[in-house]
C-alpha cells in the first residue's frame, strides 16, 4: 500500500514540477512566428502583435495577447478588405477538468477589438433580372419553394441535431468596447456597431441559466438615428446544443422609433430543423402588445404572429427622426448649395415614394391582431380583429372587424406585389355608423348626426400610395335614415327662395338644419375622380334627387339635386306658401364642399331658374287662357249661346 501511495505521489510532483519547468523550454516568439506564417499562408494576411504576449501553463493553461492587429487583403475584386485589431485577449483553459471530459475555461476577456471591412472593389455579375411572371408561375415558384423546406426539414430531422460531447464551462464571457466599421468600395461610412459591453456569466452547456447582460449601438451612415440597445435576461444552452432556451431576456432599443421600445422575449430557439417559438411582450409609444412569434429560417422566411393588445395607435408608431447633420450635412449653413429642382418637375412637390413592398415577394407569414382599440390613420376601431397571410407575393387581408364610429366593419383587403406595378382591391362595409362621429374624425365637426350604412368594391394600381389613390376605380354606396344636416337648411332655402319669387320679406325663423328622412347615394370611381350616378334626398315637403363628382386627391365635392315641393314645406313657416304656379316646377339645389373641412357644404338654391320656370309656366297658362277664351267666343258666335 505504502508503495502504491509512493508511486502517485510521485507522479504528481513530475506532473507539478512539468508545469513549471515545461515553459522554460517553449520559445514564445517561435510559437508566435509560425501563428504568422500560418496566416499568411492560409489567408495572405498579416498578424501582428506589437504588445506583451503571455503564455502560462499552471494553475491553468492560459494565453494572453495585447496590442494584436490582423490585415486580410482582399485576393480578389470580388473580395472585401479587412483590418482588424484587438487590444486585449485573455483566456484560460483548467487542465484537471479535461481529466472529466469537461472544458473549463475560467473568464474569456475580449477588449479593445475595431473591425474596418471595406466592401468588394467589384461585385459579381448582376444575375439576369427576374422574368415577370403570370400568376400560375408565381404559384409553381411557391410549390417549388415549400418542397424544399419539406425536404430540409427531413434531412435537419433525419441527420439529428444535437452534439454529445465536452461540456463547456466558463466563469463569464466579457467584451468590451467592440467596433465594426463597414465601408463602401469608395471608403465611405455605410454602418458602423459599437458594443460597450456584453458579458455572459455562468456559461455553460448543461441546460443551467446563464445570465446575459449588455449595451450596444448601431450608429448606421449617420443618416438614421442611432439605436441605442440594452439586454438583460437569460439564456440556457442544452448539453447536445440541440436548442437555446431564452429566459425573460428584457431588451430596450432608443432610436428606432419617436419613443423608447421595452420587451420581453422568451421562447425556445431549436438547431434542427431551425426554428424559433417565442412568447413576447412589448411597450410601444401606441400602446402595449403580448403575442406568439415562430419563426422558421428555411429557404425564405416563414413567421407567425399572434398579437394581442389592449390599446394600440399605430400612427404613434412612427420612426425617428435623422439627426441634424445628416438633414444639413456637414458644411456650414451659410456654405450650403442652394436648393434645386428636378428638371420637369414643378417647386415644392416631391417624387411620389414607392410603398416598401419587397419583403412580400419573398416572405411566408401568417398574423393575427385581437386588439380592444386599434387607432390607425386618425380612425379608432373598437374589438378589432385582423387576419393577415402574405404568401407568394401576395398579401390576402382576409378580414378587418370590429366596432367604427359606433358601426360594424367588416373589410377586406388584397395587396398583389407579384409584379412591379402593385394591384390592390379592397371590398367591405360598414353598417350602424354615426355620421357626427364619422365626419368629424375627417376633420368635419357638427356636419351631419344620425346613422348610415356603407359599402364598398374598389381596386387600383400603382407603385405609390399617391398612385393607387389617382387611379382608384370601383363603387361606393351609401344609405341612411332619419339624418340630420346640421348648418344647412334645404327647407329654409326653399323658403328664402319663396319669399323672393313672391317678392315678400325674407322670412324670420327658418331652421338651421334639415332632417332627412331617406338618403341614398352611389358613386362610381374612375382613375381617383368619383361620378355622384346616384343622390336621393328626402326631408318634409320636399324631394330631390341629383348628380355631382367628388375629388379624392384634394377631397373637395360638388353636386346638384332637383325636385319636388309640395306643401308640407308650409309646416316650416305658414309664409312659406307653395301655389299652383310652383306646380310641375324643378327646384334646384348646388352644394359644394370639403370632407376634410369644418365649415361642411355649402348650398344655394337656384332662384334665377325657378322664376324662369315659373313666369314660362304663367305664360303658358295665359296662352292656354287666351286660347280657351277666343275658343269659347268663337264656338258662341257660331252656334249662338
Amino acid at each position: 500500500m505504502l508503495v502504491i501511495l509512493w508511486i502517485v505521489g510521485a507522479l504528481v510532483a513530475i506532473a507539478v514540477l512539468a508545469m513549471f519547468l515545461v515553459p522554460m523550454f517553449i520559445d514564445e516568439q517561435a510559437l508566435l512566428d509560425m501563428a504568422q506564417e500560418q496566416v499568411q499562408t492560409q489567408t495572405g494576411g498579416e498578424l501582428v502583435v506589437e504588445g506583451n504576449t503571455e503564455l502560462s501553463f499552471f494553475p491553468r493553461f492560459g494565453l494572453r495577447l495585447e496590442g494584436t492587429s490582423l490585415s486580410l487583403p482582399a485576393q480578389t475584386e470580388y473580395d472585401p478588405d479587412i483590418e482588424a485589431s484587438i487590444a486585449e485577449l485573455d483566456v484560460g483553459l483548467s487542465l484537471l477538468p479535461l481529466l472529466s471530459g469537461n472544458v473549463d475555461v475560467g473568464t474569456i476577456v475580449i477588449a479593445g477589438v475595431t473591425a474596418d471591412i471595406t466592401e468588394p472593389q467589384a461585385l459579381p455579375p448582376a444575375p439576369e433580372p427576374r422574368p415577370i411572371m403570370s400568376d400560375r408561375e408565381w404559384e409553381k415558384r411557391g410549390e417549388v419553394i415549400r418542397q424544399t423546406k419539406e425536404q430540409e426539414r427531413q434531412r435537419q430531422l433525419n441527420e439529428g441535431g444535437g452534439v454529445s460531447g465536452i461540456a463547456v464551462l466558463a466563469e463569464a464571457i466579457q467584451i468590451e468596447d467592440i467596433t465594426v466599421i463597414q465601408r463602401t468600395r469608395d471608403g465611405e461610412l455605410s454602418n458602423e456597431i459599437r458594443i460597450a459591453a456584453l458579458t455572459l456569466t455562468d456559461v455553460n452547456t448543461r441546460n443551467e441559466p446563464m445570465q446575459l447582460e449588455g449595451a450596444l449601438t448601431v450608429l448606421g451612415d449617420g443618416s438614421t438615428a442611432p439605436l441605442d440597445i440594452a439586454l438583460d435576461g437569460a439564456i440556457r444552452i442544452a448539453s447536445d446544443f440541440s436548442k437555446i432556451e431564452i429566459q425573460d431576456l428584457q431588451t430596450e432599443v432608443i432610436g428606432a422609433l419617436t419613443k423608447p421600445v421595452e420587451s420581453a422575449l422568451n421562447g425556445t430557439f431549436v438547431m434542427t430543423p431551425a426554428k424559433a417559438d417565442f412568447t413576447l411582450s412589448a411597450s410601444l409609444p401606441g400602446g402595449d402588445v403580448t403575442g406568439q412569434l415562430v419563426w422558421s429560417a428555411l429557404e425564405s422566411p416563414e413567421i407567425k404572429l399572434d398579437i394581442n393588445t389592449a390599446r394600440l395607435d399605430a400612427d404613434q408608431i412612427q420612426p425617428a427622426p435623422p439627426p441634424a447633420s445628416a438633414a444639413t450635412g456637414s458644411a456650414p449653413a451659410a456654405e450650403a448649395p442652394p436648393a434645386t429642382t428636378p428638371a420637369g418637375s414643378e417647386a415644392g412637390i416631391s417624387a411620389p415614394v414607392p410603398l416598401p413592398v419587397g419583403p412580400l415577394r419573398d416572405l411566408d407569414l401568417e398574423m393575427r391582431v385581437a386588439a380592444d382599440e386599434l387607432i390607425a390613420g386618425g380612425q379608432t376601431i373598437s374589438d378589432a380583429q385582423v387576419f393577415m397571410r402574405v404568401l407568394d407575393g401576395v398579401a390576402n387581408i382576409d378580414y378587418i372587424r370590429g366596432v367604427l364610429h359606433q358601426g360594424q366593419l367588416d373589410t377586406r383587403v388584397i395587396l398583389n406585389a407579384r409584379r412591379p406595378v402593385i394591384e390592390a382591391e379592397v371590398e367591405g362595409g360598414l353598417k350602424g355608423v354615426n355620421m357626427d362621429l364619422l365626419l368629424a374624425s375627417m376633420g368635419n365637426t357638427d356636419a351631419a348626426s344620425g346613422r348610415i350604412e356603407m359599402g364598398w368594391d374598389l381596386e387600383t394600381e400603382g407603385i405609390s400610395a399617391d398612385d393607387l389613390m389617382a387611379a382608384l376605380d370601383g363603387d361606393v354606396s351609401a344609405s341612411g335614415q332619419d339624418l340630420i344636416l346640421q348648418k344647412v337648411s334645404v327647407q329654409g332655402l326653399i323658403c328664402s327662395a319663396v319669399a323672393l319669387v313672391n317678392k315678400i320679406p325674407p322670412i324670420a325663423g327658418l331652421p338651421t338644419n334639415t332632417p332627412i328622412t331617406d338618403l341614398s347615394l352611389a358613386v362610381d370611381f374612375d382613375e381617383g375622380m368619383g361620378d355622384i350616378e346616384k343622390l336621393r334626398f328626402s326631408t318634409p315637403g320636399v324631394e330631390l334627387k341629383g348628380s355631382g363628382d367628388i375629388n379624392l386627391s384634394s377631397m373637395d365635392f360638388g353636386f346638384r339635386m332637383e325636385g319636388q315641393v309640395n306643401n308640407e314645406i308650409m309646416e316650416v313657416s305658414p309664409l312659406c306658401v307653395i301655389d299652383q304656379r310652383y306646380a310641375g316646377v324643378d327646384w334646384p339645389v348646388d352644394c359644394t364642399g370639403n370632407l376634410a373641412s369644418e365649415s361642411g357644404a355649402t348650398c344655394q338654391v337656384d332662384v334665377a331658374s325657378i322664376a324662369e320656370q315659373i313666369l314660362k309656366n304663367e305664360a303658358q297658362q295665359q296662352m292656354q287662357d287666351t286660347i280657351e277664351e277666343k275658343a269659347s267666343s268663337f264656338i258662341k258666335k257660331l252656334f249662338g249661346d
